[in-house]
């Protein structure tokens, strides 16, 4: 056995070590979650669906006014566009 100096030689007890039962692991049932319950209980009725889709409203313009945006964007993005075209050697249509 090797033994550094300034540090406590171990000492090796020739006696077992008392053994500590540990308590029997009782099956815990997980309780639902705020989330899981607002799941559980959601709108089962579809007239009630079908009245909450309609009022609806989305973030971008409808008809000319969509049509001019989306030409906006193309143009900006036009450049980013070219840039990962030449980067793989694949044109891309969007």
């Amino acid at each position: 056995m090797v033994s550094i100096q300034r540090l406590p030689s171990s000492i090796q007890s020739s006696s077992p070590k008392p053994r500590v039962q540990k308590p029997e692991a009782t099956p815990v049932t997980p309780q639902p979650t705020v989330v899981a319950k607002a799941v559980a209980s959601t709108v089962r009725d579809p007239e009630v669906i079908k009245e909450a889709h309609s009022q609806i409203q989305y973030d971008q313009p409808e008809g000319k006014s969509r049509q001019a945006v989306d030409s906006y964007m193309g143009v900006m993005h036009h450049a980013r566009k070219e840039e990962l075209s030449s980067l793989v050697g694949v044109d891309v249509y969007v």
